[in-house]
């Protein structure tokens, strides 16, 4: 696998400036500063954050079916369109476009979750929904708080309970795509620390995930080496 991410059976093209897709100028660690003469207010800019403290808005923000993120003052993304793939328009800028302005590493993780959240408010997705997770589980290898961590498992579990055999797309093998289904990603996310590179969310033994999906009401069966990719989640039945 190489790039991910697509919303539909499509190919990735390469990602496009801000500019281009919303006539926004970024400000991130000192860009441009787009102030007007008249009263100093910022106008037609986005301010991304590059900390990586963040203060939930709300119990169950970037939970799906919470749609407090988009009146969080602090989210830079509140009144931005957030464009999904378009079967009709294939060629049109997406989300990944937009996410891909985002700078890597932890001074973007925080924007990524407040894009990814927003995108979940607006739209509902197994996709959005895994993506908001991962996000926060970048921001907590980055700031090791517990909430955060308490949230990322939230967020991974809401891609089990509420978008069950959802799927993304990865572009590979010279431009083909190909859907991945999210039950798969989300276990082997949490089971397997080489998945995201990130900090385990779930502590000690890799056995504890498979308890802990117990608990949640699956069954992981793991993914085995060396390409991880015939692992297998079943919902329990009582």
């Amino acid at each position: 696998m190489s790039k991910q991410y697509s919303q539909g059976a499509r190919t990735v093209r390469p990602a496009k400036s801000l500019m281009g897709l919303l006539g926004l100028c970024l400000l991130v660690a000192g860009g441009c500063d787009g102030r007007s003469a008249g009263d100093g207010m910022v106008i037609n800019q986005i301010v991304l954050p590059t900390d990586t403290l963040l203060n939930l808005g709300c119990e169950d923000v970037g939970i799906n079916g919470e749609t407090c993120v988009l009146v969080d003052p602090e989210n830079p993304f509140a009144s931005v369109p957030i464009p999904e793939f378009d079967v009709n328009n294939p060629d049109a800028e997406t989300k990944f476009d937009l996410a891909a302005g985002i700078p890597a590493g932890p001074t973007g993780a925080k924007a990524r979750f407040y894009l990814w959240a927003t995108a979940l408010a607006r739209r509902p997705s197994g996709e959005n929904q895994w993506l908001t997770a991962r996000a926060l589980h970048e921001l907590f290898d980055a700031n090791q708080d517990p909430l955060i961590q308490a949230q990322a498992l939230k967020a991974y579990r809401s891609v089990l309970d509420n978008f069950f055999g959802s799927v993304t797309f990865f572009e590979c093998c010279g431009g083909i795509s190909f859907p991945a289904t999210l039950n798969e990603r989300v276990a082997d996310d949490l089971y397997r620390t080489q998945a995201t590179g990130f900090r385990r969310l779930v502590p000690g033994d890799p056995l504890n995930v498979l308890s802990l999906f117990g608990e949640w009401g699956y069954t992981y069966r793991p993914a085995t080496p060396p390409d991880f990719t015939d692992g297998l989640v079943f919902v329990n039945r009582g």
